[in-house]
């Protein structure tokens, strides 16, 4: 990927404390980019300035906390939503990975507007095995709505554990007003026309 025409466009601050809240607004800017990638781009562009030294030794050495959000997501609705915002709360960076079920079929919703300025992935695969494809260390986010979802997601947690031991994840409750809201309950109302209430832009 080139380097974007609008980093150089911008100009860049000299003081070193305003480097680095550049750094950490751009990083933020560009969500959608995968993290190996931007980080290789954004590292060349800072080669090419005189003066980003500041800007350069941070970026170098950042490691940011990204957190991978897996579901089948058909659709990606406001209970959804609200688990996302909150793990954004709690990681530099958050991916959103859209899984094939072959149990559950083809996705039928379009991705929202609302979520495209994050990196979206797409697999087919086990998620033990997309976590491995990538090229760095991520957190597993689950959302869980009650009691019923923890149950499911202790079970999913054993079977994950055997098949990649060092895999980390976090389980994140949905607030009360979204704990009713599921998929399959939204495509059902989709039958009838109500189900707008419930999905994201």
């Amino acid at each position: 990927m080139n380097i974007p025409e609008q980093w150089k466009k911008n100009a860049y601050p000299e003081a070193k404390d305003e480097q680095v809240a550049e750094e950490k607004k751009v990083f933020k800017e560009y969500q959608h980019l995968d993290w190996s990638v931007y980080r290789q781009i954004r590292l060349e562009f800072l080669r090419s300035l005189p003066k980003a030294d500041a800007g350069l030794l941070w970026l170098d050495s950042f490691e940011p906390k990204i957190g991978l959000f897996p579901g089948s997501f058909n659709p990606f609705h406001k209970g959804h939503y609200n688990i996302l915002t909150k793990a954004e709360k709690l990681f530099d960076k958050v991916i959103i990975a859209f899984g094939n079920n072959p149990d559950k079929g083809p996705r039928s919703f379009p991705i929202p507007n609302t979520v495209k300025n994050r990196q979206i992935l797409e697999y087919s695969s086990l998620l033990t095995d997309l976590v491995e494809s990538l090229k760095y260390p991520v957190t597993v986010i689950r959302g869980l709505r009650n009691s019923t979802d923890f149950q499911y997601e202790q079970n999913q947690y054993r079977y994950m554990k055997e098949l990649k031991p060092d895999l980390f994840i976090v389980n994140i409750f949905c607030d009360k007003e979204f704990e009713h809201i599921s998929s399959s309950g939204i495509r059902t109302l989709q039958k009838y026309n109500r189900h707008t209430p419930y999905l994201l832009e």
